[in-house]
């Protein structure tokens, strides 16, 4: 896989998160995929397994930001079978808070599938928006 194709698949995957398909999750990553919000946050757990990650993932993104999280994706750099993407959203939570989150994503590739993501966010923000 080039470069490019891993870096489009990124894409794919991470904009799937705005407005979220379970089916589009399940053809990008692999059948072990693990990801995991980079925190001290138990409500948070890493999600682990392609059919637990699809289902689990787009429930909560539906269920969190019901107008879809509007994350705009920055600055991405693939190296080998790594991918670092710098990320924005500005949306509204389903409790009605303002949700302005920055992020930086990992996403470390086998083959031409996603096997491993993390996510690295404010976690403050998460905990005075869904956690207060």
């Amino acid at each position: 896989m080039t470069q490019a194709e891993q870096k489009q698949r990124a894409i794919r995957f991470l904009e799937n998160f705005n407005h979220p398909d379970p089916k589009i999750f399940e053809e990008l990553i692999t059948e072990d995929f693990t990801f995991e919000i980079v925190s001290a946050l138990k409500e948070f757990p890493p999600i682990r397994g392609r059919a637990n990650f699809a289902s689990v993932e787009t429930a909560n993104l539906l269920k969190l930001f019901p107008n879809g999280l509007k994350m705009k994706l920055g600055t991405i750099i693939c190296e080998g079978p790594h991918v670092a993407v710098l990320a924005e959203a500005d949306t509204f939570a389903a409790n009605g808070r303002p949700y302005r989150q920055r992020y930086n994503f990992y996403l470390r590739f086998d083959g031409d599938k996603i096997a491993e993501g993390r996510e690295y966010n404010d976690t403050n923000l998460i905990r005075e928006v869904f956690l207060t």
